[in-house]
């Protein structure tokens, strides 16, 4: 039969194994956690970089669009 004092002893060992793996995963969070800002602020950076070259885009295209008959024809009417 195992006494008082060794069960006691036994617990305190899991207790102490318990609160290094509770400290070792604190830090693991901590490190995920910082992986995680750094992530979003670079898809922040890349979603700006795509909304950017999407207004690029309609704006090249505005330019490069042919004139429309119906647009011509109602500058000439003005003229």
């Amino acid at each position: 039969m195992i006494d008082l004092e060794e069960t006691l002893r036994i617990a305190q060992l899991e207790l102490e194994e318990w609160k290094s793996k509770q400290i070792k995963l604190e830090e693991e969070l901590s490190i995920i956690e910082e992986e995680e800002r750094g992530t979003l602020a670079e898809i922040d950076r890349v979603d700006t970089q795509i909304a950017y070259y999407d207004s690029l885009e309609s704006d090249m295209k505005k330019e490069l669009e042919p004139p429309k008959l119906s647009g011509m024809l109602s500058s000439l009417r003005k003229g």
